[in-house]
């Protein structure tokens, strides 16, 4: 089975760092994220959401609609819709950007996604964004800036190789932002962690 794609109404830019739909993904739209999908000259498999930042003219026969007044995002009922299909890796297009509250809140779909063995990434045209939970990750190319952040109480066994400021069996404090803005130095780059869950910010912004 492929991965899950869901598209999201936040920030997307077409870069050459933007991860391509593959033909294998299956495609889920989350209310304005058609819009994202089009971006990338993509159609759905499945449009959902409330359709509150959709004209009427724009949501296209077959989607499925949700009230504006519940307690998920439009991003969450996506995610929550690919994994009733069977669907265990997450690539999250537009999630990030524009409100902050919304951009939290996506940090916490990788949590939930984490809690039900599956693995989500952001991206948005400049970032690359992960929760890792006893994993490894090599920093794709392309991207300068690293930044960790212990998602739980605390994260041990952080292992950063190839970076500005490398790290060997170390931990970090949920209260205290010391992974903040390291960088690449040489490719391959990697990131680990044995205990916790460690939030990822990849960026190639300057």
């Amino acid at each position: 089975m492929g991965r899950c794609v869901i598209f999201g109404a936040g920030s997307l830019e077409k870069t050459p760092l933007l991860p391509p739909v593959l033909p294998d993904d299956y495609l889920i739209a989350a209310d304005a994220g058609l819009r994202n999908a089009a971006l990338l000259s993509v159609k759905p498999n499945l449009v959902m959401g409330d359709m509150d930042s959709l004209g009427s003219d724009e949501v296209p026969e077959g989607s499925i609609l949700f009230p504006v007044r519940k307690d998920d995002t439009d991003l969450m009922l996506a995610v929550k819709r690919g994994i009733e299909l069977g669907y265990r890796e997450f690539m999250l297009y537009g999630a990030l950007g524009g409100r902050l509250d919304h951009t939290f809140a996506a940090f916490q779909t990788l949590a939930f996604l984490k809690d039900r063995e599956c693995s989500g990434v952001l991206v948005d045209g400049h970032h690359w964004v992960t929760m890792l939970e006893k994993q490894s990750l090599q920093v794709p190319e392309g991207y300068r800036h690293v930044s960790i952040f212990s998602y739980t109480e605390r994260c041990s066994g952080i292992t950063l190789r190839g970076l500005s400021y490398p790290l060997e069996d170390a931990s970090l404090d949920q209260n205290f932002p010391l992974g903040v803005s390291n960088s690449v130095e040489t490719y391959p780059a990697s990131i680990s962690v044995r205990e916790g869950r460690l939030l990822v910010i990849l960026s190639a912004l300057p």
